[in-house]
């Protein structure tokens, strides 16, 4: 694959993402090279893997969240993938695969459905969810949830119950990852954040309202 390429397709997801965004892809990036190596390391038959179009995909797998929101925005963001890699005359075959993993890439069946998802796109799930399974997540899911009902009175009765949903999808969320290696890199993460979970909730308990 050209470079000239990939760097096109990093400076474009930049361009319409925003730093914040970008950077939040660009560990995403990073985890999807670390689990493909951690895969090899472990002599996984890694031997069909397209490292080139998983590096563009989760480059561009959000791409069009900025505009459109995060509802389907698998389909969106793929069509605009296969738009941009156009323009940049990328090789057909490359941007065939792009499309599929980003297609794949929010699927909650991964694990059941493995024979109809790019091995790309089993990585690239994995390597998006490894950011959402930290303490920061619990912050950013209390911030969702105060944009969300912004005149709503909550105490502590409410706020316990908030945080178990929380710890209810972060449980779900873990349990859904794929390969061994990301459930490697989550394992501390994930623990310490519900041992932090446990930890509110039962304070909470005996907490007076806020």
């Amino acid at each position: 694959m050209d470079n000239a390429i990939v760097q096109a397709v990093a400076d474009h997801a930049e361009t319409m993402l925003g730093k914040e965004g970008y950077r939040y892809i660009s560990a995403v990036v990073v985890n999807c090279k670390i689990l493909a190596a951690e895969l090899e390391e472990r002599e996984e038959d890694i031997s069909t893997l397209d490292i080139d179009a998983l590096v563009i995909a989760a480059y561009l797998h959000n791409i069009s969240t900025a505009e459109y929101g995060f509802l389907d925005h698998h389909l969106k963001s793929a069509e605009m993938a296969v738009e941009f890699l156009r323009k940049l005359a990328a090789p057909v075959n490359c941007i065939t695969k792009v499309e599929q993993i980003i297609l794949t890439h929010t699927s909650a069946d991964a694990l059941s459905k493995q024979e109809s998802i790019p091995f790309e796109g089993r990585i690239l799930y994995d390597a998006d969810k490894l950011g959402r399974l930290s303490g920061l997540a619990v912050v950013t899911s209390l911030i969702e949830f105060g944009a969300r009902y912004p005149n709503r009175a909550v105490n502590a009765e409410i706020l316990a119950a908030i945080l178990r949903h929380i710890e209810e999808r972060f449980i779900d969320l873990y349990q859904s990852l794929n390969t061994v290696p990301a459930h490697d890199m989550a394992k501390e993460k994930f623990g310490n954040t519900l041992a932090f979970l446990d930890g509110v909730i039962e304070h909470l308990s005996d907490a007076t309202p806020v």
